[in-house]
């Protein structure tokens, strides 16, 4: 049954990838299935079966694979030429699409040659990095610490301003927060190593020295107050082991400022003007939308710093 299931998925999958893949100029490739008049060719096969995900490829290596990945083919060739019959590629909101594929595909393309083809980063520079900031990579490095879980901004302002007031901490954690779990215990999460919370938390309490304690820091558990109470630092990794992460690192930072040089040259070059005025008027679609029903609270949970 799970098998079954995963097959579903991926075909799924597949369907949706190909919807939007335009139909192109028939090959004299061989024909591997045929669709009222047009063709699956071996040449449309390979373009689309290449853009699988690496993970979902062992599903289609056999002939049974190969098989069911060209009932999608057919399947999404069925769905076009109803579609053309239906002449929804002369509908606005297709149109639309369209035009709004062709400016991002344009816009992809000249941030690859603008940006991306000058990204060169050499040894020499991952070395030099790593010369000069070779305390900030460690492998194991844990910290402890605890924190006040509670629903909206306002309460976790409020108890911030509690603990300045001298209020304790484990106090305000065993009534006030959510977590039931570390609450019991004061807010104490325990030890935990990097990647083990999630980011918006990990940032905040790796910001603090031990001791200090966080403003509200907002997750999709609801709002944290936290405070470090320890540092284990981990052993120090060598440049092989930190080469990688450097590498990205300073490939981001690269970017960042290739993409904002490149935009302020553009914008010497062109004149720009803005509407606050109309701006401020215009309603956003989420807040038109009828709201929600309301969905229960989710139990935070220690180990994943809820």
């Amino acid at each position: 049954m799970k098998k079954i299931r995963i097959i579903i998925l991926l075909s799924i999958l597949t369907f949706v990838l190909l919807m939007g893949c335009s139909q192109e100029t028939k090959s004299d490739s061989p024909v591997l299935a045929k669709v009222g008049k047009e063709v699956i060719t071996q040449d449309d096969y390979i373009r689309e079966i290449g853009r699988v995900p690496e993970w979902a490829r062992n599903n289609f290596k056999d002939l049974d694979g190969k098989g069911k990945f060209l009932d999608e083919l057919i399947k999404k060739e069925l769905v076009y030429q109803q579609a053309e019959k239906m002449r929804l590629n002369n509908d606005r909101e297709y149109l639309d699409k369209v035009e709004e594929f062709k400016k991002m595909t344009l816009v992809t393309m000249i941030l690859k040659k603008e940006i991306e083809d000058k990204m060169k980063l050499d040894d020499a520079m991952v070395k030099e990095f790593y010369d000069k900031n070779s305390d900030k990579f460690r492998i194991g490095t844990e910290i402890k610490a605890s924190h006040i879980l509670v629903k909206t901004e306002n309460e976790a302002k409020d108890i911030a301003s509690k603990l300045k007031e001298g209020s304790k901490f484990s106090e305000l954690a065993k009534t006030l927060s959510m977590d039931k779990a570390s609450g019991a215990k004061g807010g104490d999460l325990g030890y935990f190593g990097r990647g083990k919370m999630v980011p918006e938390f990990e940032r905040a309490a790796l910001s603090l020295k031990p001791g200090g304690i966080s403003d509200p820091v907002s997750t999709r558990f609801g709002y944290h107050i936290i405070r470090l109470d320890d540092i284990k630092e981990g052993k120090l990794a060598s440049f092989e082991q930190s080469a990688e992460s450097i590498k990205r690192q300073l490939a981001a930072e690269r970017q960042k400022a290739l993409f904002d040089e490149f935009v302020k040259e553009l914008e010497s070059q062109t004149e720009t003007s803005k509407d606050i005025d109309a701006l401020a008027t215009i309603s956003l679609p989420w807040d038109q939308a009828a709201p929600a029903a309301p969905q229960p609270q989710e139990t935070p949970q220690p180990a994943e710093a809820k």
